[in-house]
């Protein structure tokens, strides 16, 4: 059967960061796979290519491709270990959101519960007070994690902060390095064949280029997987923003954390890379006119429009959509190149033969749907607040939320547990730590935690609360850790 053929070569269609990304995973899965990189006009909406966040998954990305962290360091990257949301509750008590675990033993149940029981009976330090990444990341100081499970910094994850054009230009030479090298051209339709699939991608010069898969990395308007079907899932019912401005602003001192900020119109971005800061600042269109929003935010001088949504299929026949061209989503929660990253990788784990038998299109298909719904709930999570200061804060209480979403708040708010769902990007930890960080405290106490006195467990938090805030007094601050990688390369 011509299914169990391997394939033979791959053409994608778009060469930024998640084409180059996509060419690199597919040429190093496959040694003898001939690869064309088409450079198509970059999608003014697309976000995966120019946001600077990332999840801390990257990392096991770039082991696949085979960069590595010092490389990384030379092209202007810098270390995320934390997230600071600034004004998003109704007290004004910053939220500090960090990748790893909260605490430790207690007794017997988990941390969190331990910690509510605690919360119920009086004052306790913060949620994000048990985080070693939140405390040094609130801090300004970061360090590697240290792989001994009994170190003070162990136990925490950290991501990279990317520059996205020196990145590309990283990715574009590691690519040439394996003999890919992008050719301009400006697509134009497809050959059909007569199962639907395609048998040639067509070039505004005439060129026909031919290949066994094809990849649709163009952004948004994904010409290339719409020329097949433009089923779309909407998602803007679920998230409010559909408009990003952003720019630039001078250069501060390098910081492992970036800001997210609530303002009356929206929230804003200020996310510090090594020469200047990216500012950005997230609002919906019919309560904010593009005036106004210029005036918040004086260095913003690109508009991004933002229609969030999911392609029930990205993979049909023999055209797969990554990225931007698959799911669109706004920046909150850093997941735009982690969910075209993930993807690849997912494509390449479950690679077909060279007819794409639809048994691994359809398994590719549901997972990464249920990776990308569950990103969707962690970002609208963000809403479940008690602000209500401004028009746009005031506007996202009346929400509704997906059932799966509504599933999880209500599961939390019960008794403080969250339901399990396969595919997850955010992690238990992440879902509590926003959750705790910005919403009620849940009606019922844990049957098991509650078993251990109050008064011990406070005094246990307490303890421990004192240890990790004393923590970043031993570290160096960020900018000196990062002199101390440079000089090492």
């Amino acid at each position: 059967m011509s299914d169990r053929l391997p394939l033979r070569s791959v053409a994608i269609l778009g060469a930024r960061i998640v084409g180059l990304s996509a060419a690199i995973a597919f040429a190093r899965a496959l040694p003898g796979l001939a690869v064309t990189l088409i450079e198509t006009p970059a999608d003014p909406a697309a976000l995966a290519d120019r946001m600077p966040g990332t999840l801390p998954s990257i990392a096991a990305f770039h082991d696949r491709i085979g960069l590595g962290e010092a490389d990384l360091l030379a092209a202007g990257t810098t270390h995320r270990i934390a997230t600071r949301l600034s004004d998003w509750r109704a007290d004004g008590a910053p939220v500090v959101l960090a990748h790893g675990e909260r605490g430790g033993p207690v007794a017997d149940g988990a941390f969190h519960q331990h910690w509510l029981n605690a919360r119920r009976g009086g004052k306790v330090a913060a949620f994000d007070a048990f985080s070693t990444a939140a405390v040094l990341g609130a801090a300004d100081r970061f360090v590697h994690p240290s792989d001994d499970p009994a170190s003070p910094v162990s136990g925490f994850d950290y991501a990279l902060r990317l520059d996205p054009p020196r990145y590309r230009g990283l990715l574009a030479a590691l690519a040439r390095h394996l003999g890919i090298v992008a050719t301009v051209g400006q697509f134009t339709g497809i050959e059909r064949r007569a199962d639907g699939g395609v048998s040639a991608l067509l070039l505004a010069d005439g060129r026909r280029v031919v290949a066994d898969l094809y990849l649709d990395c163009a952004g948004p308007a994904a010409p290339l997987r719409a020329a097949i079907d433009t089923d779309w899932e909407d998602w803007r019912a679920f998230l409010p923003v559909d408009r990003l401005l952003l720019g630039t602003a001078p250069a501060r001192a390098p910081t492992p954390t970036d800001d997210l900020v609530a303002v009356p119109a929206g929230w804003r971005i200020d996310a510090p890379l090594r020469d200047r800061t990216l500012v950005g600042l997230a609002y919906t269109a019919d309560q904010t006119p593009e005036s106004s929003a210029r005036r918040i935010l004086p260095g913003g001088t690109e508009i991004v429009p933002i229609a969030p949504g999911i392609r029930p299929a990205p993979w049909v026949h023999n055209v797969l959509a990554i990225g931007d061209a698959a799911v669109v989503l706004d920046p909150l929660g850093d997941t735009n190149l982690h969910l075209a990253q993930a993807a690849i990788l997912r494509a390449i784990d479950l690679l077909p033969g060279r007819e794409c038998a639809p048994t691994e299109l359809a398994e590719f298909n549901a997972r990464s749907c249920r990776q990308a719904a569950r990103v969707r709930d962690f970002q609208a999570a963000h809403y479940a607040t008690d602000r209500v200061r401004g028009p746009f804060w005031k506007a996202v209480r009346h929400l509704p939320r997906p059932d799966s979403l509504a599933h999880t708040l209500d599961q939390f708010a019960h008794r403080g547990r969250l339901p399990f769902h396969e595919d997850e990007s955010f992690d238990a930890d992440d879902w509590r730590g926003l959750l705790l960080g910005l919403g009620p405290i849940p009606r019922l106490a844990d049957p098991i935690a509650s078993q251990t006195p109050v008064e011990a467990v406070r005094a246990a938090l307490a303890r421990m609360a004192e240890t990790n805030a004393a923590l970043p007094s031993r570290l160096p601050p960020y900018p000196a850790y990062l002199t101390q990688l440079d000089r090492r390369r």
